[in-house]
């Protein structure tokens, strides 16, 4: 069994394992997408049959999002986290995200299935900052991803280090690539490079740690380490822009692959319950603190840089009067009485001297009953 590997660029760029032919082969595909973008999901299929049963799935949980059944001509919608914004081909059953978020990026994976055969299909899509550059986006986060090398069969004699290992993590929780190894010896070159172009980010280089922080636009000042036994590479308080591939190189041959992709945090909170939305990153003095709301980037509470002054506003609707609390030693955000109209989308800005920080959050309202 043979497998291909085929790039596109329309639009975006994606890595396109084989086409899923047989019944149970998986095709992976994987696209970044600027912030507000449409994202097509594209199964492949030129036409459904009558038979036929789509089912698409999002996140590690397999949330369903999206279903499908010709004979029965529905296709109806289910995660509120995507309302409005989704479209369900009825002749190819494709998915397409209308105006996209941040909070749309992860796994999603559709099954295909009729009496003959069942198909499946997987994808990871990357929703980057509209604030990137074109540039930046395509050296970052597109061609990065588009990298990936092997999705399929190792051959007997090839080392492990052929497959990429996909490391998945949440914005603000240490991601740790390892090695697998137990020891590395004193004249070993350790080397860890990202992005399509294989930029060196690390190494360890005569028992001395570097890391190259001005590197991919300085996406990882201040944010990586390096195991000096184990040559293991940890990248601190990670954001989406972090997502792409890795390579671990010892004296200049690659032992291992990774893809790592970042999630946005989300929340689930029952009504009538406060929450912190934590900052996880330490401030420093002269920093601002902007804390937004919603898709229009409404502003709810900052604290200006040198002055410290700390205000909160009633945002939308008056939603959020006398219900945030903000903390001037590190920018967390306490919303109290939660009610459903507090679902949705938190951006916060760290501005500090010559860089700023973003960090989004979702938060989702479950209601309470009687019995809670």
């Amino acid at each position: 069994m043979k497998s291909t590997l085929q790039l596109f660029e329309v639009l975006l760029l994606m890595c396109e394992s084989p086409s899923a032919v047989d019944a149970g082969v998986t095709d992976m595909k994987l696209m970044s997408v600027k912030e507000g973008d449409p994202v097509i999901l594209q199964t492949g299929v030129p036409q459904l049959t009558g038979d036929m049963l789509i089912v698409w799935r999002f996140g590690d949980e397999g949330k369903l999002i999206a279903k499908h059944d010709i004979e029965a001509k529905s296709s109806p919608l289910y995660d509120e986290r995507f309302r409005d914004r989704l479209k369900l081909n009825d002749q190819t059953g494709s998915l397409t995200i209308t105006n996209t978020r941040t909070t749309d990026s992860g796994h999603y994976k559709v099954k295909i299935s009729s009496n003959k055969q069942t198909l499946y299909q997987k994808y990871i899509v990357t929703v980057s900052e509209p604030g990137l550059s074109p540039a930046a986006v395509a050296g970052i986060v597109v061609a990065g991803i588009a990298v990936l090398l092997v999705i399929g069969l190792i051959y007997h004699r090839q080392t492990i280090a052929e497959l990429a290992k996909i490391v998945s993590g949440v914005e603000g929780e240490d991601v740790e690539l390892k090695t697998g190894v137990t020891k590395i010896q004193t004249s070993d070159l350790i080397e860890w490079k990202g992005g399509n172009k294989d930029n060196l980010i690390a190494q360890i280089k005569e028992g001395t740690i570097t890391s190259y922080e001005d590197v991919l636009y300085g996406i990882f000042r201040n944010r990586l380490k390096l195991d000096m036994k184990t040559g293991s590479l940890t990248i601190n308080n990670p954001r989406i822009e972090h997502t792409g591939p890795y390579k671990f190189l010892i004296n200049e041959k690659c032992k291992k692959r990774f893809i790592v992709y970042i999630k946005v945090r989300t929340l689930t909170v029952k009504e009538n319950d406060s929450d912190t939305l934590e900052t996880k990153t330490e401030i420093q003095t002269g920093d601002e603190i902007r804390w937004m709301f919603g898709d229009k980037d409404a502003l709810i509470a900052e604290i200006k840089g040198e002055t410290r002054e700390v205000t909160t506003y009633d945002g939308p609707d008056g939603r959020f009067r006398d219900r945030l609390e903000l903390d001037m030693a590190n920018g967390s955000l306490t919303i109290k009485n939660i009610t459903a109209d507090h679902a949705g989308i938190y951006k916060l800005l760290i501005l500090s001297s010559g860089s700023t920080l973003c960090s989004k959050f979702f938060i989702y309202v479950k209601e309470s009953t009687g019995s809670e």
